[in-house]
């Protein structure tokens, strides 16, 4: 299955996570991205099909986002906003 075909299972169906994130990078809209510091440094080091998706939610202003974010300390969930990904927001890597 390729990634949007991933994405658009049900969350209790995602068995393609195996430990934590590689990296997790965010960014404003036409702005390069930013590792946040402690989940991972983006290499992609063994072999294998790597998942890259937008888990903001559709809409929110990207000021907002990071404020949201930073009081949570984790994923900003919004109820009955759809993140990116819904939207299309993914891509796959193969490493050979």
């Amino acid at each position: 299955r390729g990634a949007k075909e991933l994405m658009a299972l049900p969350a209790e169906e995602w068995t393609f996570f195996d430990g934590p994130p590689l990296a997790v990078s965010i960014a404003a809209p036409g702005e390069p991205g930013s590792l946040v510091e402690g989940l991972g440094d983006g290499t992609l080091e063994l072999p294998g099909r790597y998942l890259f998706y937008c888990a903001i939610p559709t809409g929110l202003e990207p000021a907002r986002f990071f404020e949201l974010s930073a009081q949570s300390g984790g994923p900003v969930v919004i109820d009955g906003v759809p993140p990116h990904y819904t939207k299309g927001m993914v891509a796959e890597l193969i490493v050979e």
